[in-house]
């Protein structure tokens, strides 16, 4: 019997009907048909399975029968506060937006209060949303899925020549309580001629849930723009999580992705790039590190489109007893761009015969004056580098994590905020430690 390459969600689409008309912009002139031709999209399709070459190493079968509510707001404040002052970054004064269960939390948010910033809610004004959420011949069935069930979000514009003075932090909890729930957000990210702007993302939650997070955002920067997301995901160890990021640079543009990827048992990050002019930046940069079940599915595309491009890809994974891993990077230089310069490395460290890493880099160059190159590697410790430590008094635990931290530090050395820094490497060694929250 062959194979299905989607697999059909009958739960998915009678829990759309039911929660239909209490979805935002239901009274909204033409948003509730936006919602309903994206169902009937992804319902065309449905879930991707192992068939689909970009979800091989990542099985969604088991959600094909499995109904995940929406999430409702939590009223648990103690919890909530927890959470936030393990998933925020200390140090930063910028503002900060924070979602709960998928919806706006106006207690712990503050204001963008910034000339040439302007920042709305997708529960509070749905119609800032509508040109992203128009459907398209060529976004994936989860995207679809997403404007279908989507309850919040924000759009953020930046006005030409404002940078932003300081990073913005975005939180994202899930509670105790949201077993077997869903909370679907979109962002929108607009940096006008010579904007410039960071954002910090944090996803957390409660350990003993097994919720389903589900963002899609979509980054648009003019010509000389710079943009850079850092991504922490802490999710709780039973959680899935999926995120899927579109972004478009324009002349002279950089736009940079830097993410921690340590929770969840599920974990989907796709970071799909375009150029739409010359002599743009792109730089993905990422760890995860898993074990226990846990998997964890990285898959870039950068389609170099324009000449005189640049675009760098740096992943480091470590995968710990029971841990799983998937790194898929693809290339794809079109025919008239010259002068492309794209580097990819991803390197694997396995920390037991129980660990699984797959690697997937891909290059399909159609033009002949670039220069790109990729490589991948999967090893375990240097027996060397341990002896080493160990000889110096030190004890394999605390060798084995020197060694480990060495190894991914260089995926944040870079950073050039010290508060940052900090917390990509204080967030790993608490990994490392075993701690039961990351």
């Amino acid at each position: 019997m062959t194979q299905k390459r989607y697999f059909d969600t009958p739960q998915i689409a009678a829990g759309f009907e039911a929660v239909r008309q209490s979805l935002p912009g239901v009274e909204s002139d033409g948003f509730d048909g936006l919602r309903g031709d994206a169902m009937s999209k992804y319902l065309d399709s449905g879930l991707p399975g192992p068939k689909v070459e970009e979800w091989k190493y990542t099985n969604l079968n088991f959600l094909a029968n499995e109904n995940f509510d929406i999430a409702t707001v939590s009223p648990q404040e103690t919890e909530i506060k927890e959470l936030f002052e393990k998933a925020r970054v200390k140090g930063l004064s910028g503002p900060l937006l924070v979602f709960v269960n998928g919806h706006y939390y106006k207690p712990l948010s503050t204001s963008v209060d910034q000339k040439g910033i302007k920042l709305s809610l997708l529960s509070d004004n749905i119609q800032s949303f509508r040109d992203g959420m128009a459907v398209s011949d060529g976004d994936s069935s989860l995207n679809n899925l997403n404007r279908a069930l989507v309850t919040d979000g924000y759009h953020l514009e930046i006005a030409p020549n404002v940078e932003m003075k300081q990073p913005m932090q975005v939180i994202h909890m899930a509670t105790s309580g949201t077993d077997m729930t869903a909370m679907r957000h979109r962002v929108q990210i607009m940096a006008g001629t010579g904007a410039k702007a960071e954002i910090i993302e944090s996803y957390i939650g409660a350990d003993q849930e097994r919720y389903w997070t589900h963002g899609v955002t979509d980054v648009m920067l003019e010509q000389g723009a710079d943009v850079t997301i850092y991504q922490f995901q802490t999710q709780g160890r039973q959680a899935i999580h999926m995120t899927e990021l579109h972004s478009h640079v324009a002349d002279k543009a950089r736009f940079s992705h830097i993410s921690l990827q340590l929770g969840a048992e599920i974990n989907r990050t796709e970071l799909i790039n375009s150029f739409t002019g010359e002599n743009a930046d792109i730089e993905l940069r990422g760890a995860y590190l898993g074990r226990n079940k846990q998997s964890q599915d990285i898959f870039t595309r950068i389609n170099h489109d324009q000449p005189n491009c640049q675009s760098n890809q740096l992943y480091r994974g470590v995968l710990d007893a029971g841990g799983k891993s998937a790194f898929q990077g693809k290339v794809i230089v079109a025919r008239d761009a010259q002068k492309t310069n794209a580097d990819q490395s991803n390197k694997n460290l396995l920390l037991s015969r129980k660990a699984e890493a797959n690697a997937k880099p891909e290059l399909l160059i159609y033009a002949d004056d670039v220069k790109c190159s990729h490589g991948t590697t999967v090893g375990e410790l240097d027996p060397d580098q341990l002896f080493y430590l160990r000889s110096r008094g030190m004890d394999e635990v605390t060798a084995k994590g020197l060694l480990v931290e060495a190894f991914v530090a260089e995926v944040f050395d870079g950073i050039a905020d010290e508060n940052l820094r900090t917390a990509f490497k204080e967030k790993t060694a608490r990994w490392l430690a075993h701690e039961v929250t990351p």
